[in-house]
C-alpha cells in the first residue's frame, strides 16, 4: 500500500523566503497542534525536491499521521525530480503501538533512528522531519523533542509557535553550534481541530487501510511476538520484518490458545517476509475503525 496524503496547502509568504538551497541533513519541525506544521513540512519537502535529487519526508506523528494508519510512522522517498505528495518512491514504516507518543517515547525514539538510518542507506540527502504536537513538558513532550534533537543531530529546526510555547527548548537550542534554530509563525490557515475531529481523521485513515483487508492464521510460537502473546479480540498488531519495520497491521480477530493461533484482519497477503508480531496498546472496532486505549475497556494482557 502506498502511504497517503491530503489536500492542497495554505501557505505564508514568509515561508517562502526559506532558501532549499541552503538546506542539507535532516530537517525537524516542530511546534504544538494546529499551528500548520504538517503544511509547512509539505511545502518544504515539495521545494527541496526542485533542488535535491534525493529528498525524505518522514512522518512523526502516529495519531494524525498523513502517511500511514495511524499508530505508525512513516519515512517516504521521493523519485528524482518529482515533488508529488505523497512522495512516490520507497517507504519504510516503524510501529509505534499508540495514538500519542505518550506513554511509548521510547518506541517513537527507536523508530525515528531506524527510520532515517534507512534513508541514509539510501543515499538521502535531505530529510524533512514532521514531529507530533507534543510539547507539553508536564507530559513528556519537551524531553522527548530533546531526545531526538540529541539522537538524530538535525541540521536545522524549524520552530512553530504562536506565542513563547516553545521557549524552554529553543532557549538552550539557539547557543548551540551544531544546529539552526528557524522560527516560524503559524499559518493563517491552521484551524482548531477538536478531539472528535482528530479521532474521526484516524478513524478514515484506518478504513482506508483496511478496506482490501481479509483474514489471516498466524501460529504465533513460529514467530517472536514482543513485548508476549497477549491477544484480545480487537487489539491492533503489527507485523514486522527481520530489520523491525512494520510490513502491516492487524486486527485481532479470534483466538485459539489451546493451538496458539490468532486469525488476523489484515491486509498482509503472506507471512513469508514476517519475522515477528508486535503488540499494540490499543483496540480498534473493525466495523467504525474507532479506536482505544487497550486498558479503557478493562482489558486485561493474557498470554
Amino acid at each position: 500500500m502506498k502511504p497517503m496524503g491530503d489536500q492542497p496547502l495554505d501557505i505564508p509568504s514568509n515561508w517562502e523566503l526559506i532558501d532549499p538551497e541552503l538546506l542539507t541533513g535532516t530537517l525537524l519541525v516542530i511546534g504544538a497542534p494546529n499551528v500548520g506544521k504538517t503544511t509547512f513540512a509539505r511545502h518544504l519537502y515539495q521545494r527541496l525536491c526542485q533542488t535535491w535529487d534525493r529528498v525524505a519526508f518522514l512522518d512523526g506523528d502516529p495519531g494524525q499521521s498523513i502517511l500511514s494508519p495511524p499508530t505508525m510512522m512513516t519515512l517516504a522517498l521521493g523519485e528524482r525530480g518529482e515533488d508529488a505528495f505523497p512522495p512516490q518512491g520507497q517507504f519504510w514504516r516503524s510501529f509505534v503501538g499508540a495514538v500519542s507518543p505518550r506513554g511509548h517515547m521510547l518506541p517513537m525514539v527507536v523508530g525515528a533512528a531506524r527510520l532515517l538510518r534507512a534513508a541514509s542507506d539510501a543515499g538521502t540527502q535531505v530529510i524533512v522531519y514532521d514531529t507530533s504536537g507534543l510539547i507539553d513538558a508536564a507530559q513528556g513532550g519537551m524531553y522527548l523533542k530533546l531526545a531526538k534533537i540529541d539522537m538524530i543531530r538535525p541540521t536545522v529546526v524549524f520552530a512553530i509557535q504562536y506565542d513563547l510555547e516553545l521557549k524552554s527548548l529553543l532557549e538552550p537550542l539557539r547557543r548551540r553550534r551544531t544546529v539552526e534554530v528557524i522560527q516560524l509563525r503559524p499559518s493563517t490557515g491552521a484551524k482548531q481541530r477538536s478531539f472528535l475531529t482528530r479521532q474521526g481523521h484516524r478513524a478514515a485513515q484506518f478504513a482506508r487501510y483496511f478496506s482490501g483487508a481479509h483474514l489471516l492464521t498466524v501460529n504465533w510460537v513460529r514467530l517472536a511476538v514482543f513485548p508476549a502473546p497477549s491477544f484480545v479480540v480487537n487489539r491492533l498488531v503489527a507485523l514486522e520484518d527481520e530489520s523491525g519495520f512494520a510490513l502491516g497491521l492487524g486486527i485481532v480477530q479470534r483466538i485459539d490458545r489451546q493451538f496458539r493461533q490468532v486469525v488476523l484482519y489484515t491486509p498482509v497477503t503472506s507471512l513469508d517476509r514476517v519475522d515477528a508480531i508486535r503488540m499494540g496498546d490499543v483496540v480498534l472496532d473493525p466495523q467504525t475503525f474507532r479506536d482505544e486505549p487497550i486498558n479503557a475497556r478493562g482489558f486485561h494482557h493474557r498470554s
